[in-house]
């Protein structure tokens, strides 16, 4: 039994290894969910798929300690059309689940509270951003990376070079996109290597112990 767990570990670290890519820096161009955006007003892909959850449930990935890749968005808001194609295209192509929190519905009601948002921010503050009024904002398109609880990545729009407002990505831009997608789409495998690596090590020292 020992031998058997120690070869499927031993093909699981070879099968799941990932390559992590240098990016650029994080956006501050982006929607803000708490004001009302007049350019933000043309619908989102309906082929998405995403599995869309609550805030709530998006908090309890933080408060239950649980690991995957949350994407903070609504249809209307332009860099969040050109940012989740890129997102899906990057996240298929690593077999990852984004888990996708609408923060907006359409009619641009904001579909969180200020309580929600107080309880979030002090896991997700790092990836917010000032408004003009100085109040730490949730700023989208934000992918973040969650192990255990704990953002270990992120990214906030799309890139400082672009303002969706005035014009789309060109291909060096989407491309530059894709980049910063991959990297944190590479380091969610390795975090979930590392909980199954975890795993099987816990079932190794269970056999070892009943030996």
């Amino acid at each position: 039994m020992k031998k058997l767990l120690l070869i499927l570990l031993s093909l699981t670290l070879c099968a799941c290894q990932a390559q992590i890519k240098p990016t650029s820096s994080t956006s501050k161009k982006a929607c803000d969910v708490t004001s009302e955006e007049e350019t933000c007003n043309s619908k989102d892909d309906s082929n998405t798929k995403f599995n869309e959850i609550s805030f709530d449930e998006a908090i309890q990935y933080f408060t239950k300690e649980k690991s995957g890749v949350l994407y903070f968005g609504y249809s209307s808001c332009p860099w969040c059309k050109e940012a989740k194609p890129v997102l899906k295209k990057v996240a298929k192509k690593n077999g990852i689940d984004i888990q996708y929190v609408k923060v907006r519905d359409d009619k641009k009601n904001r579909l969180y509270t200020d309580d929600q948002k107080t309880i979030i921010e002090p896991y997700i503050q790092d990836y917010m951003s000032n408004n003009d009024e100085g109040i730490l904002t949730l700023y989208v398109p934000l992918v973040l990376v969650i192990k255990n609880g704990k953002v270990i990545d992120g990214h906030e729009g799309t890139l400082d070079s672009h303002d969706a407002t005035e014009r789309k990505m060109t291909d060096d831009e989407k491309e530059e996109l894709t980049k910063i997608y991959t990297k944190l789409m590479n380091e969610s495998k390795l975090a979930s290597l590392f909980l199954f690596s975890s795993y099987f090590n816990l079932i190794i020292e269970a056999q070892l112990s009943n030996q």
